[in-house]
């Protein structure tokens, strides 16, 4: 398989998962694609509906094309991502959270704008359209609510730190030890910003932002979570920074 799109994804199906994955068909030319669903502790109707998604895909004899794993537990983003690319085979990986839906296109428009750092640079482990700088590991990351990675980056630094619990960090950490390990983080297209926001450019993709975290139904103490995880960041990649938190 040529491409694996990996979807963690913690309950919200019919506001978050279902237009997503709608997008995806509607957009990629599924033939060298792999839907990877990782779910994890969702107690809506998720595993009705990705039980139907996989009969349908059978029914056409299309099975060998979409995975599920299934946690009981909500088990958080980096280790139900880290699930997914486990059960994965294609040569590039896409992170896409379940809050994102991709926006009117050619098919695989999209994937081919991830890809093509790739095809220009031997060097590029990982593809995004949204690169950022941490002060906290005093390098660029890529944002991983749509990224692309090479799998023989996994091969060679691990998967995401699952020790970031709920999530955020695990992206930061992933591209600075990509980095350190002579790998380039990339971005797939440029960017701009509108009175003072930050736009994507010419990446077709909507994305809510914390769609999930910031259901305090699920998810308690996200922001002070996420501070916590600021902090493990800093103490492992940027003592001078750590000093001023």
């Amino acid at each position: 398989m040529k491409y694996s799109i990996v979807i963690p994804t913690y309950n919200h199906c019919d506001d978050l998962l279902k237009p997503c994955i709608e997008s995806i068909f509607k957009y990629t030319d599924m033939t060298e694609v792999e839907l990877v669903i990782s779910a994890n502790g969702c107690i809506d109707n998720t595993s009705e509906y990705i039980s139907g998604l996989y009969n349908k895909f059978k029914s056409i004899g299309f099975s060998e094309h979409i995975k599920i794993v299934w946690n009981e537990d909500a088990i958080g983003y980096a280790a139900a991502t880290n699930d997914g690319i486990r059960a994965s085979t294609g040569n590039k990986i896409i992170l896409l959270n379940n809050d994102t839906v991709l926006l009117e296109q050619e098919k695989n428009y999209w994937l081919n704008l991830l890809e093509s750092p790739f095809l220009l640079n031997k060097k590029c482990g990982v593809s995004a359209p949204v690169i950022a700088h941490s002060k906290e590991t005093d390098k660029n990351f890529a944002i991983f609510f749509c990224a692309m990675v090479d799998r023989k980056l996994f091969d060679k630094i691990g998967f995401l730190n699952a020790d970031y619990i709920i999530g955020g960090g695990e992206d930061i950490e992933f591209c600075a030890n990509a980095i350190n390990a002579g790998f380039e983080v990339l971005e797939c297209v440029p960017k701009f910003a509108v009175e003072g926001k930050l736009h994507i450019g010419g990446f077709p993709i909507y994305h809510v932002g914390e769609g999930t975290v910031s259901d305090e139904n699920l998810v308690k103490n996200w922001r002070q979570a996420f501070n916590s995880n600021m902090l493990k960041l800093a103490r492992k990649f940027n003592r001078e920074h750590y000093k001023f938190l």
